[in-house]
Order: C-alpha cells, then structure tokens, then sequence
C-alpha cells in the first residue's frame, strides 16, 4: 500500500507545479508586457521630435540627427555591458539602472532644449541611450521568466505592450510639445515621468521556478554559439532590420518636413510607423511558430524591401505613411523571428554572453546607420535613399530562400 501510495504521489505534484509555474509565467508577462509599453512611450518621443529639435538646435542640418546617433551610440557600447551585468547582477536590476539613466536623460535633454543648447541636448539623449541598451533585454529577460515551451511566443506576446505605445507615443510626445514655457521641453519631462513608471513592475518580475536538485546551467561560450546556424542567422536577421528600419525612421521627419508637409504629419508617420511595429505582434508569434522562423524571415525581408520602394517612387503624405507602414511590419516579423534564433542558442538562464554579443555587434552596425541617415538624406534625398535602402532585405531574403528548411533547435535550447 505504501508503494502504491508513493507511486501515485508525483504524477500527483507535477500538475500542481506545473500549474504554479504556468501563473508565475503569465504573471511576468503581464508585468514585463507594461514595461514593454512604458519603454516604447518614451523611445516614441525621442523618434517623433528629436530629429526635428536637432534640426532647430543643429549649427548645421547635417547634425540634425546627431542626438539620435548619440542615442544610438551609447547603446551600442551600453549594450555588451549590459548583457555582462545580466549575467552577473540578473536582467531585472540592471533594467531598473537603465531607467534610472532615463529619468536623468529626460531631464537633461528638456533643460537643453530650455536653454537652446544643442550639446546639451545629445548629453541627455546619450543618457537615454544607455536605457535603451537595456530596454533591447526585456524579450530576453521574459524568455527565462516564462515556462520552456513558451520561450519564443513570449517575445511575441511582450511586444504587444508597444502596440499601445504606438497610439499614445507620438501622440503625447505633441499633447506634450507645449507642456512648459519652451516648445518641446515638456516632451522630454515625460521620458522621465516614464522612465520611472519602469522600475516598479521590472523589480516585481520573479524567477521562474527551477528544479532545486539541478543546478543552474553554466553560460553558453560566444564560441560554441558562433558555431551554430542559428546564431549567424539571428545576427544576419536582426543586424538586417535593425539598419534599415532605423536608416528610413530617422529619416523619415526629415524627409517629410523637407517635402513641404507639416510637423504634424511627420509625427503622423511615426505614429504609423510604431503602430506597423508593434501591432503584428498579436499574431507574428503565432506565424512564426507555423511558418518557421525562417520563412517568416523571408516574409518580413520582403515587406521591409516594400516599405523601402514605396518611399522611393513618391513623396506624398500617403506614400510616407505606406512606406513607415510597411518598414514597420517588416521589422516586427523580423524580430520575432531573429530572437527566436537567438534564444535558441542557449537554455534558460545561460545567454548572458551570447544576449551581449548579439546586442552589441547588431548594435554597432544599426548605431552606423542612425550616423550616416542625416548624411545621406542631405546628399540623396528621400528617394534615392529608399532605394539604397532596399538592397539590404532584398539580399536578405536571397540568402534565407537559399536555406534548405529552418534550423532545428539545438540541444542547448532545452
């Protein structure tokens, strides 16, 4: 009787556990989903106006997207730290630190726009940048924090939090415009004001329950990953939509302003834009895991290359909007599916290494492209720009249809 009894006792456990850890994981997804949200709220003010405010602060239109290049820059370098401090001090801490960077960045960037300062202003965007760096961990960070089988869809189901985002984002960064006694200052008090609201839900994120007898797996070497397909893919996929999506959005302002339309309009289309983003992500997970993520690759390098001719062959409003649109989709089914790569490479809890180098090196190349966007802006114009710009998913999607099938999930990937 005894035996019968402990036979039947852990089939009796198992669900419990696994229901517990089920709620836990749905629990982290809501927490880290309202992250998402408040992060992209305050990266939709920066994309909406900083390009314009460099415009009016710039000594010259060529800096004009200066501040953003300085964002970019600083998280470039913030972002291989960021995943080293991961590994060591966890996801939610240096989240929480990289906030904290943002409340100060806000407040530096609304005192230079105040006192008609342009250097000041890129001081306070640089310090964005390093929030930025780590707002790159959120999808990271929800895929240890969830059940195993729910790794990839959660990078998905955490970008629905920038489909809201996407609404209110540019929206209030214009409500905001006239907050204060100089235009825009007020704009860039309420990147702190979000900043901020971050640091509670991200502290309250709990680890997923583990095995207690297991211990924690030691991190995946960069070389062991480097080897695998999945991580020269992933690489390929994000550093793809990464340059081009930030080369035609930083951009894109500029490209409106310049073809007469108000500033309105050019908020308009980045409003678009995010909502393009983010709004994909209710179902781009879902076609993800149905489609492979290399065919939903190919899908989204196609529609990236889209949006880019579109904004070639016109400069209308409506062409801006289609293009943004486009390049906006494009990017999101790219970066489900260039993450579900990533996670891939490693069990949970051992991609600190692995999470920093593909940061940081996609980091470099899109950083690159935010630099030269005002450049080449200045010297092509918008549509020749868009041209140039569509070479990148159109080559991308070459080489992914080469690929006989997706790659298998490795073994480390649990």
């Amino acid at each position: 009787m005894d035996r019968e009894t402990m036979r039947h006792v852990p089939p009796a456990a198992a669900p419990k556990d696994a229901s517990a850890e089920a709620v836990e994981g749905r629990r982290n997804l809501a927490l880290l989903t309202i992250c998402q949200f408040l992060y992209y709220m305050g990266m939709g003010v920066d994309l909406t106006l900083t390009a314009v405010v460099g415009l009016q602060l710039a000594p010259t239109p060529v800096l004009a997207t200066l501040p953003l290049t300085i964002m970019g820059t600083a998280a470039m370098v913030a972002n291989f730290s960021a995943g080293l401090l991961s590994n060591r001090f966890g996801h939610r801490r240096v989240a929480a630190g990289g906030a904290a960077t943002a409340v100060a960045g806000g407040l530096v960037s609304m005192f230079g726009i105040r006192s008609g300062d342009f250097t000041t202003l890129c001081l306070g965007t640089g310090l964005v940048g390093l929030y930025k760096a780590t707002g790159g961990y959120f999808r990271y960070l929800a895929a240890d924090s969830v059940p195993k089988a729910r790794r990839e869809r959660a990078v998905s189901v955490l970008l629905c939090g920038g489909v809201l985002a996407a609404f209110v984002g540019p929206w209030a960064a214009e409500a905001c415009a006239g907050l204060l006694d100089t235009e825009y200052a007020g704009s860039y008090l309420l990147v702190s004001v979000l900043a901020v609201a971050v640091i509670p839900p991200v502290l309250a994120v709990r680890d997923r329950p583990t095995d207690e007898e297991q211990p924690p797996p030691p991190p995946v070497r960069v070389r062991t990953a480097a080897r695998t397909r999945e991580f020269r893919t992933a690489f390929a996929v994000l550093t793809v939509a990464g340059c081009v999506m930030t080369l035609l959005m930083s951009a894109g302002p500029l490209g409106s302003r310049h073809a007469g339309h108000p500033d309105s309009a050019g908020a308009f289309i980045i409003q678009v834009h995010m909502v393009g983003m983010f709004a994909p992500s209710f179902f781009s997970g879902w076609l993800n895991t149905v489609l492979g993520p290399r065919r939903n690759a190919v899908l989204g390098s196609a529609l990236l290359a889209a949006g880019a001719l579109v904004g070639a062959v016109h400069s209308g409003v409506a062409a801006f909007v289609v293009a943004l649109a486009l390049i906006g989709v494009g990017w999101n089914f790219l970066y489900v599916a260039g993450s579900t790569f990533v996670v891939r490479c490693y069990p949970p809890h051992a991609g600190g290494r692995v999470q920093a180098t593909v940061e940081g090196g996609t980091g470099v190349f899109i950083t690159a492209s935010s630099f030269v966007s005002g450049y080449l802006f200045t010297a092509l114009g918008w549509q020749v720009l868009s041209t140039l710009a569509a070479l990148l998913p159109l080559l991308l999607c070459l080489w992914l249809s080469a690929a006989r099938r997706d790659p298998e999930p490795s073994d480390r990937s649990g």
